[in-house]
């Protein structure tokens, strides 16, 4: 093991965040995935923690049943006790590969997340366009359209994307044997996608659900409060089940639809933990970011677990993300 891989693992030992090894070794973060791909290939295992500042902490699995329980591959949103508030922003349905993606916009909404202060990004599914299409593409090669969206999908240091395979991204698979999530798992850590169809983010006490329509798999919630929907390219917003909110997202990409958008999301915890509340925002990335609807919802789902402990929260306040005089801009890993 080189010099450098030594010092990695004893950062890595020490709990440092993605960051702050990239900082102390003076790599770029795309640098550091490729080296624990290289180092997972020659046998190293270890998680990831995700936190609700846009962090990555990693940690070695070093007894069976740590390894037992990684690869349940539970996806988690890490936040602190005195969080009673997360923002996130939803896409959906970006279509890399196809003449009517949208990089532009998914740019925009990248920076509309910088501005706003936002670390976390939901992603519901189709990622990239292909095998078969609506419309024409600029790339009909799979493994080309994945590429395309592993180097052009934009990176922020402090941003994570957690979202759900679709049908367009899982045919890649049946048809190639090409796993996005796989090639995302090893070269854009910033990148989370649970599976393909059903995919859960835990949040404190409670998860989200996110879906995408694919024949085959059943739509499965597993009594999540809220469950977002890809596939279907427009927004609504559906109150008609009282135990869950079924929120479909509409496309950021002009596939299927001609003014794409996105959807801010502000939930609000109780002190168990659990979601009680959210706010919706329409937003449109035009000449200018402007709101098109704005709403907010109540969940009354009633929790009969009485807990004194909230999982997927950490005591500490977890202050790792950093920035110069104040200012960020959009960069590309």
């Amino acid at each position: 093991m080189s010099e450098k891989n030594v010092k990695l693992m004893e950062l890595i030992n020490e709990g440092k965040t993605c960051n702050e090894i990239c900082h102390i070794l003076n790599i770029s973060n795309k640098q550091l995935f490729n080296t624990l791909t290289d180092l997972k290939n020659n046998g190293l295992f270890y998680r990831r923690k995700y936190y609700s500042n846009g962090s990555i902490v990693y940690s070695p699995i070093t007894s069976s049943d740590n390894l037992s329980n990684f690869s349940k591959k539970k996806n988690s949103i890490i936040t602190t006790h005195k969080e009673r508030e997360l923002k996130v922003l939803v896409i959906s349905d970006l279509h890399f590969g196809n003449k009517l993606e949208r990089l532009d916009l998914v740019d925009r909404a990248y920076n509309y997340c910088i501005k706003h202060t936002i670390h976390i990004i939901f992603c519901c599914g189709d990622l990239i366009d292909g095998p078969f299409t609506h419309g024409e593409q600029t790339l009909n090669n799979l493994h080309s359209q994945i590429e395309h969206f592993i180097k052009d999908y934009p990176f922020d240091e402090n941003i994570l994307t957690f979202g759900v395979g679709g049908d367009h991204d899982i045919d890649a698979f049946r048809k190639k044997a090409l796993n996005i999530i796989e090639m995302l798992r090893n070269y854009r850590h910033d990148i989370i996608i649970g599976s393909y169809g059903n995919a859960f983010i835990n949040i404190k006490n409670d998860r989200i659900h996110l879906f995408h329509k694919i024949d085959g798999r059943k739509y499965n919630p597993m009594n999540s409060p809220i469950s977002l929907h890809g596939h279907f390219h427009r927004y609504k917003v559906d109150t008609k089940n009282s135990d869950r909110l079924d929120i479909i997202i509409p496309s950021l990409s002009n596939v299927n639809q001609s003014s794409p958008s996105a959807i801010q999301m502000n939930f609000q915890f109780n002190q168990n933990g659990f979601i009680n509340s959210v706010y919706l925002k329409q937003v449109c990335f035009g000449d200018e970011d402007y709101i098109l609807t704005e709403e907010k919802y109540d969940i009354t789902i009633n929790k009969d677990i009485e807990t004194t402990k909230i999982l997927n929260e950490e005591n500490e306040v977890f202050e790792s993300c950093q920035q110069i005089d104040g200012q960020k801009v959009l960069k590309k890993n």
